[in-house]
């Protein structure tokens, strides 16, 4: 049991932890309460733990929706101070989560409403009541471990087990606190599934060649659908009857289509169940397509999916973006990565596509008059040891997604280099209740406290910042097997090693180290991150060229406040284009959706303004946001903002422009915490004020 329900020591209330994430929450009561354990049956929603309190009032310091159940219907939501009402004394379960779990609330024969004071949600029941808390962790690990041989026909019957992850086959699946994790693969003499993997008999196929592209690519899609894979010389996609024949030339644009389709139809046809809530999506569907929501949510997962083959692409095109694609080589030896993979459920296409190789020589062309103008910072000036001729690399076929990852030979260059080990340690890896420990060392004198401004920032969490100076290679090799949330490198790296007062430390030649993530900030740290991925760390941004003293020192603030905001490593890398500093030379090591920690609402968000928009005047004030879908907010879920008029939005790789009143714009820069980009400055709202807006 990863969820622990405890009495608040100074006040009247309940801490709820989760000791696998490490995430923890207080729920505050009107009197002092003691909790004891009931039943998790009869909730609506799966639940992990069940406790009993007796209390008229509970209180969520922070802003969150409520969504009140009745026999199963939706009876109330309150998402504003507008939408108080108290309802009747009945039975009821209230979906008042907040970013930490999921928490279910339910009362019998009791009247109950909720309010907002202050950006905190009340639920009041009017008098002493009997209260049943319902609790779900976020924390997902493989449920079983499937065997499988490197036989393409055995791989196809392990990959159809990926739907036993599915926590229901209704729309809700769509949420993606309700898809779990595929259970985990690996190589053996046999095949062997155990009965925790078992698939669930959803009545849907697809029929693949049995070769490992068509396996990667189709992937998702079976996971998604909870389909049986069957060997089949022609792919196609059977449900009900109903069949859709892929064209193999074009086999993973199909697949991929229409698990986008399919995907967002069960986004919006969802609203007809426990969650009625419209989004901008909706409404757009309903102007291109006549269709019946009611009678689509109560089908079958086999018969939806045949009713969605009739609904043309265009009709969903458009209306949820992608957050990741990942490019996985038709190779047996990367079977053990699907599982981690399509947990965030990406798009997947294998062969891996690149455009072309190249060879990534010491000093590249292209660059020779940039250096010549420009002083170059972390360089390779002090080098002891040459560095090859070349470098092979990789450079992938452009993908619209903001996370990209490449899971195939070569040194990629724009796009991820993850690794199984990278992914399991991420699921093994037990979060703490104590401050985020962040470890910054300065071996280049010049760059003092340039770039850790941003450490430190976050509204919730605490974070301890420890600096250290012009280490030398034993003190180094110490840094990196201390046990550290994050390690933030600045400084000269070569073919060497990481520079040091002494000399170089080769991190190949680490064996373990005890650094969750890292940022290399010195030229060319490929290498030398990934060695720290090889010896236990879970990932990292790197450099893959030189890099200017102004660029790196620029980039190391940014990433300090986007990685201590809670964004993960993909998001903080994406997010580098709205500071208009140039992103190309750096790059992602290992598990490319990492997050340090969660942000303050649950999601990353970055929100951009043009003071040139903007006077003493303007109302309500402009912002572009750029949304960024991450854990429990994953692909799928539903965003509110408190601070904007625009409706509660899908969760999908996303930029839109939002209107802030006056009036919750001033609340915003006094309330909040967070990175933000005022003119195409990286800044914190805590240093900002409403006249740097004007």
């Amino acid at each position: 049991m990863t969820i622990e329900v405890d009495p608040l020591g100074d006040e009247d209330g309940v801490q709820v932890s989760d000791t696998v994430e490490g995430e923890q929450f207080d729920l505050y009561t009107d009197r002092a309460v003691e909790p004891t354990s009931v039943s998790t049956d009869g909730f609506e929603m799966p639940v992990d733990t069940a406790v009993a309190i007796e209390t008229s009032e509970l209180h969520l310091p922070l802003f969150t929706t409520a969504t009140f159940w009745q026999d199963g219907d939706v009876v109330h939501r309150v998402t504003s101070e507008d939408d108080v009402e108290r309802l009747e004394p009945a039975r009821y379960e209230v979906d008042v989560s907040p970013p930490a779990v999921k928490l279910y609330v339910r009362v019998s024969d009791t009247s109950v409403a909720a309010r907002y004071a202050e950006n905190h949600i009340y639920l009041e029941f009017g008098s002493t009541v009997h209260v049943e808390l319902g609790l779900r962790s976020h924390h997902e690990q493989p449920a079983a471990t499937v065997t499988t041989t490197d036989d393409p026909r055995d791989l196809i019957r392990a990959v159809s087990t990926f739907g036993s992850a599915l926590k229901t086959t209704s729309p809700e699946r769509s949420w993606p606190t309700l898809r779990g994790h595929p259970p985990a693969l690996e190589f053996g003499a046999e095949l062997d599934v155990p009965a925790a993997a078992e698939p669930p008999d959803t009545g849907v196929t697809l029929e693949l060649p049995p070769e490992y592209s068509a396996i990667y690519t189709a992937a998702p899609l079976a996971f998604y659908l909870g389909a049986t894979l069957v060997p089949a010389s022609t792919p196609r996609l059977v449900a009900d009857g109903h069949t859709r024949e892929f064209d193999r030339d074009s086999f993973g644009d199909g697949v991929r289509n229409f698990l986008q389709h399919a995907f967002t139809l069960d986004c919006v046809i969802r609203s007809a169940g426990l969650y009625p809530m419209r989004t901008p999506a909706s409404d757009e569907l309903d102007e291109r397509v006549d269709i019946d929501y009611g009678k689509l949510y109560d089908l079958s997962l086999a018969e939806r999916t045949a009713a969605y083959l009739d609904i043309p692409r265009e009709a969903t095109r458009g209306l949820l973006d992608w957050h990741r694609t990942v490019d996985v080589d038709p190779n047996p030896e990367y079977a053990p990565a699907l599982p981690y993979v399509l947990r965030g459920l990406p798009l997947v296409r294998s062969p891996a596509p690149a455009r072309n190789t190249r060879s990534l020589t010491p000093e590249p062309d292209a660059l020779r008059a940039f250096y010549d103008e420009h002083s170059v910072a972390r360089s390779s000036s002090n080098q002891t040891a040459p560095r090859p001729d070349s470098r092979p690399v990789v450079v992938p076929e452009y993908t619209d997604t903001p996370g990209h990852a490449w899971i195939a030979e070569g040194f990629p260059v724009g796009a991820a280099k993850p690794t199984v080990g990278s992914y399991a340690r991420t699921l093994e890896r037990t979060a703490s209740t104590d401050p985020l420990d962040i470890h910054v060392v300065y071996n280049d004198a010049r760059f003092r406290d340039s770039e850790i401004s941003g450490y430190g920032g976050h509204a919730l969490d605490e974070t301890d910042v420890r600096v250290s100076e012009n280490l030398s290679t034993s003190e180094l090799r110490a840094a990196l097997a201390e046990d550290t949330d994050f390690l933030h490198f600045v400084g000269h790296v070569t073919d060497a090693g990481m520079v040091c007062a002494d000399g170089e430390l080769d991190t190949r030649t680490v064996a373990r180290t005890g650094v969750d993530a890292f940022f290399l900030n010195g030229c060319r740290s490929y290498e030398q991150g990934r060695a720290l991925l090889t010896a236990g760390s879970l990932g990292g941004i790197v450099t893959v060229d030189d890099v200017t003293d102004v660029e790196a020192s620029r980039v190391g603030n940014a990433f300090s406040l986007l990685l201590d905001a809670g964004f993960p490593l993909y998001a903080a890398l994406d997010a580098l284009e709205a500071t208009r500093i140039d992103r190309d030379r750096y790059t992602i090591l290992g598990n490319d959706a990492f997050a340090l920690r969660k942000s303050v609402d649950g999601s990353a968000v970055l929100y951009s303004y043009d003071t040139t928009h903007i006077d003493t005047d303007t109302d309500p004030v402009p912002a572009t946001a750029r949304y960024y879908p991450q854990a429990e907010n994953g692909l799928g879920a539903l965003i509110t903002t408190m601070y904007s008029r625009e409706e509660a939005m899908l969760s999908g790789w996303t930029t839109r422009t939002e209107r802030l009143p006056r009036e919750q714009f001033e609340q915003y820069l006094e309330n909040e915490s967070v990175p933000v980009v005022v003119d195409g400055e990286l800044r914190h709202t805590t240093d900002l004020t409403v006249e740097d807006f004007q």
